[in-house]
């Protein structure tokens, strides 16, 4: 591995342990294979030791955010339980970065509200809320409102006739259209 020369006077290691930092890596493997700090048990500071982040695939012990998606590899295991390989773990077209960092959203789970529509989809086709599964409070999940009924999940009300489409789908009457029976009268009456 090194010689208590190189322990001594290059690495600044001790050359009576053969692992200076404690972190499972022998100074001479850190030195020599991995090229990371003998002194540092987690040379990229990361949150993660240097061993178990040459025995993880994909993970590089000298980059603190393996997969560049804005979290760290040691936040990604630790807080997310993400992948610190994959920059979009839940496959939902949102980086994990921008779920954790900015909509805070559940970067290992694609529809974080379970309301039936992906937190891309929310974002940025629906303009509704990722975190509140009924974005218009009318008693519809989001999902629901765009898959099912063709509802706006941002309007309760969406054929302004004064009864919610939520009460209007559990009344049997058409929340698309203000006078259901054609009598001549909005539902609301």
């Amino acid at each position: 591995d090194l010689n208590d020369y190189i322990e001594h006077n290059i690495t600044n290691t001790n050359p009576t342990n053969p692992d200076s930092d404690g972190d499972l890596l022998s100074d001479g493997e850190e030195n020599n294979t991995y090229f990371t700090d003998p002194n540092a048990g987690d040379s990229d500071s990361d949150g993660l030791n240097d061993y178990f982040e040459v025995n993880y695939e994909g993970i590089d012990p000298l980059d603190d955010d393996s997969d560049d998606d804005e979290v760290s590899d040691g936040d990604e295991i630790n807080i997310y339980n993400s992948d610190p390989t994959d920059v979009d773990t839940d496959d939902d077209g949102l980086d994990d970065g921008a779920e954790a960092n900015i909509h805070s959203t559940d970067p290992v789970k694609a529809d974080s509200d379970s309301d039936g529509l992906n937190d891309y989809d929310e974002i940025n086709n629906h303009g509704t809320d990722p975190l509140k599964a009924d974005s218009d409070n009318d008693g519809l999940a989001d999902g629901d409102e765009v898959n099912i009924h063709g509802t706006n999940p941002l309007d309760n009300d969406s054929d302004d006739d004064g009864l919610l489409d939520g009460l209007e789908i559990s009344l049997e009457s058409y929340p698309l259209s203000n006078d259901s029976d054609g009598d001549g009268l909005d539902d609301y009456w």
